[in-house]
């Protein structure tokens, strides 16, 4: 018996090593949506895109709206610069006065007011421009427009009455698009894909598929793609053929992380300011049986007028929930006590033995 304890507690030891050795890693995923965004003083519209020619200018207008009905707000305008804030969707702006500017900054090019008085309960249009110098290279270039909002009457800072609309320029040309895949498989996340990490042995069925990829090229990519998951027997279980439905970006030197649900719902939630209603995804519990998965991804990446690049990859993930792990412990044990009791009972046989019990008293011939 001491060897079925031994045997019994090796394979213990190592199922939890297996378990416990998943590394832990925490990542956003936060994107624009191009849509009004608002806070409670404030309502701007978070991200616009241009495709401007070298020497070109090109002119837009963007709309404030003050949500607070009994006072008027004075906004006032900066340029500011903006990187990544880790592998998610939140950038890190540079709110430093003397911040130097960025390789991709469009500070130089862009041109509007000071500041805006946008009266209690309404909206208030301003004009601003982009001036692209004729020998400014192809490439990707963006930055923010930081709004801070004070009190008409006091000449406080409401509070809650600021933030950013960013702006993304592609000058059009031949570019370096350089896409790298560094990690693909099963992602396991409390909130939706907001935190996470990704596993290799998942004790509780994964919601979500991710892949990171580093972009090492001098414009913003937003791949898009299918993933297909299949089971240990070669049979498919799901095909999610849209990797990136929100057009999230992968900004300059970053390594961005994508994610996506395996089984997903849909629900109507109110958006912000109160104005419409959107649809949200929210990832469920798949349907999935213990065993070993495999994950397949299909993306592709390109801006218009240059070659389409391709990432075709494949990871794996086992699914090994506490009562398979158990259930195959159990029978691991019962196996081992039924082949050692056989083994001595063939023992004893060969020796002349016999047994009036399985391990009880013995008696000769």
């Amino acid at each position: 018996m001491k060897r079925v304890t031994s045997f019994l507690s090796s394979a213990l030891a190592v199922l939890f090593v297996a378990v416990s050795v998943v590394p832990v890693s925490a990542a956003t995923n936060q994107t624009s949506s191009g849509g009004p965004s608002s806070s409670t003083g404030l309502s701007i519209q978070p991200r616009k895109n241009y495709v401007v020619n070298p020497g070109q200018t090109v002119t837009d207008r963007l709309q404030v709206g003050n949500l607070d009905e009994r006072a008027e707000l004075h906004v006032t305008f900066r340029v500011i610069d903006f990187t990544y804030g880790g592998q998610g969707g939140s950038p890190k702006l540079s709110l430093a006065q003397n911040a130097p500017p960025t390789p991709w900054s469009l500070r130089p090019f862009m041109k509007l007011p000071d500041s805006v008085t946008v009266p209690a309960g309404q909206t208030t249009q301003f004009s601003y421009s982009i001036s692209i110098p004729k020998n400014q290279g192809a490439g990707s270039y963006y930055s923010a427009i930081l709004y801070q909002a004070t009190g008409g009457n006091s000449g406080n800072v409401a509070l809650n009455a600021s933030g950013v609309s960013l702006v993304f320029v592609s000058v059009p040309g031949t570019v370096n698009e350089k896409l790298g895949l560094q990690k693909l498989g099963a992602y396991a996340s409390p909130n939706n894909g907001t935190t996470g990490q990704f596993v290799y042995i998942a004790t509780s069925a994964p919601e979500m598929i991710g892949y990171l990829l580093k972009n090492s090229g001098n414009v913003t990519e937003s791949p898009s793609g299918s993933i297909t998951l299949k089971d240990m027997f070669g049979r498919q279980v799901n095909t999610i053929g849209k990797t990136n439905g929100n057009q999230a970006l992968a900004l300059l030197g970053q390594a961005r992380l994508f994610t996506t649900c395996i089984e997903s719902k849909q629900t109507q939630v109110q958006s912000l300011g109160g104005t419409a209603n959107v649809t949200d995804t929210s990832c469920v519990k798949p349907h999935l049986f213990p065993g070993r998965y495999t994950v397949s991804l299909d993306a592709f990446y390109g801006q218009n007028g240059n070659q389409t690049h391709e990432i075709n990859a494949t990871a794996h993930f086992w699914y090994l929930p506490w009562w398979f792990i158990l259930a195959v412990i159990l029978v691991i044990a019962v196996l081992t006590v039924v082949i050692v009791w056989g083994k001595r009972r063939l023992a004893s046989v060969i020796r002349g033995t016999t047994y009036r019990t399985g391990f009880g008293i013995r008696r000769k011939r």
